[in-house]
């Protein structure tokens, strides 16, 4: 049968899986996660733009300090997510759909469990935390309602649709799962202004911009459990809670597997806590242009990301299924997008860092410090592609350990000590230059391992 003979939709998801030529699977996976990833940057573009409209700069400091807690939700999405995927499509490569079936309710109910577990943490310690995390006595109370509403009422919602994503996006319906994260996205940023100046009095700006993600977040979780329970008849979508096993060792494959997703989403959240405390020394200002210029550069960092994590089910099914060919050329297209892609995004953030600062807060305090960081972590761009990349694919070969190390390596073990080091030296600046620094060395680390990684292929394949 050729490739685009009248079939199945989940037969058609596969064959992308199986048989379609490496560029047009590529495509098929990664640029609906990318067109994700960056509906999602823009929405959070548009919060910091509407908060910095108000020319507070503890205001736009606050949406700062939260973002490493509200990207706490996406680590344990990551976690059942992201190692949910690698087994799902490994097995499909070898042909066992209903190990994929019980993999697939095991990490849809655990990860909705552990989203509530974060709400409780957060509605009880919430407060306390705030102080830990960068926060000061001007942005305590922006910080405080920004929380109660995304990771309190918003905790399920924001790590539901994540983690349907990543478990629907599995079996090659990329499609499907870019579009409902995209919807959440392009609701945000119609939500936005809505609730921050025209429902909300003025000064609500930063509860209004929390509100419409928790709406937005809300709509994205119902449409996927809308498309679940529609196709509950496919071999491995599931929303029965009989399909959830414990056996063939499925927890401990699924949570070793995205244990190091989700310890690298985590450690990024505890670098950018410490980023946020060391910089709070030099004011409000340096804390708003360290914010500014990590969004505009999460726009490099997320496509990279999404063109990485788009073709995880192509390599966990090429690896499972044992065609070496078709992983190895999947990996070295991927690289060379990715590549492309982010050494583009460096070149524009070196030339325009001052007017892509300003766009966000014409603050000249904050615009001065804004560029000047923008400019040192738009370097780390391509490096950290190349990382992003190969710790894809340990995960989806269900490397645990390459895997791990690597992305602790990234965030936490190489980044922070160099903060401390270079800010010593550096002063503010020095923060921020941790990041290209760690980024090169947890390079040289990757290929590394990447090396010895096509030695093992290269040995089963004969």
């Amino acid at each position: 049968m050729c490739y685009n003979a009248p079939m199945r939709k989940e037969e058609n998801d596969i064959r992308i899986l199986s048989e379609a030529p490496i560029p047009a699977a590529v495509a098929g996976l990664a640029v609906p996660t990318v067109i994700t990833q960056l509906i999602n940057i823009f929405y959070n573009y548009a919060d910091t733009w509407f908060v910095g409209r108000t020319g507070n700069p503890a205001a736009v400091a606050a949406m700062s300090v939260c973002m490493p807690l509200y990207v706490l939700m996406a680590a344990i999405a990551n976690l059942f997510g992201i190692g949910g995927a690698s087994v799902i499509s490994r097995q499909l490569g070898m042909k066992n759909e209903k190990k994929a079936r019980h993999v697939f309710a095991f990490c849809l109910y655990g990860g909705l469990a552990a989203a509530l577990l974060y709400m409780a943490v957060m509605a009880f310690f919430g407060p306390k935390i705030i102080l830990y995390i960068g926060g000061d006595q001007n942005s305590y109370e922006f910080i405080r309602k920004y929380m109660f509403w995304t990771m309190v009422v918003g905790a399920v919602p924001t790590v539901g649709n994540v983690l349907c994503g990543h478990l629907v996006r599995s079996i090659g319906a990329a499609k499907e799962a870019g579009f409902g994260m995209s919807m959440g996205g392009v609701l945000n940023i119609f939500l936005d202004p809505l609730f921050m100046f025209v429902l909300l009095p003025p000064g609500n700006e930063v509860t209004g911009a929390a509100c419409a993600t928790c709406l937005s977040n809300t709509a994205a979780l119902l449409y996927f459990v809308i498309y679940l329970v529609r196709h509950r008849n496919h071999p491995v979508f599931t929303v029965n809670v009989r399909d959830i096993s414990f056996g063939d060792r499925i927890p401990a494959e699924v949570l070793l597997i995205g244990m190091p997703a989700a310890a690298s989403t985590a450690l990024a959240m505890v670098s950018n806590i410490t980023a946020n405390a060391l910089v709070k020394d030099f004011g409000s200002e340096a804390v708003a242009g360290m914010g500014v210029a990590k969004k505009i550069n999460m726009l490099a960092f997320n496509t990279a990301m999404g063109i990485t994590q788009g073709v995880l089910p192509l390599i966990g099914y090429s690896y499972g299924a044992k065609k070496w060919d078709r992983l190895k050329g999947a990996v070295r297209y991927t690289a060379k997008l990715a590549l492309a892609v982010t050494g583009a995004c460096m070149v524009l953030f070196l030339m325009f860092a001052p007017s892509l600062t300003r766009f966000f807060i014409d603050e000249p305090g904050s615009v001065a410090y804004g560029t000047m960081f923008l400019r040192v972590v738009a370097c780390a761009s391509p490096l950290a592609s190349v990382c992003y990349l190969v710790q894809t694919m340990f995960q989806a070969s269900g490397r645990k350990t390459e895997s791990f190390v690597l992305s602790i390596l990234r965030k936490g073990v190489l980044d922070i000590p160099l903060m401390f080091v270079l800010r010593t030296v550096c002063g503010a600046v020095g923060v921020t230059l941790a990041t290209p620094v760690a980024e090169l060395l947890s390079t040289g680390v990757a290929l590394l391992l990447v090396r010895n990684y096509w030695k093992t292929v290269f040995r089963d394949q004969n």
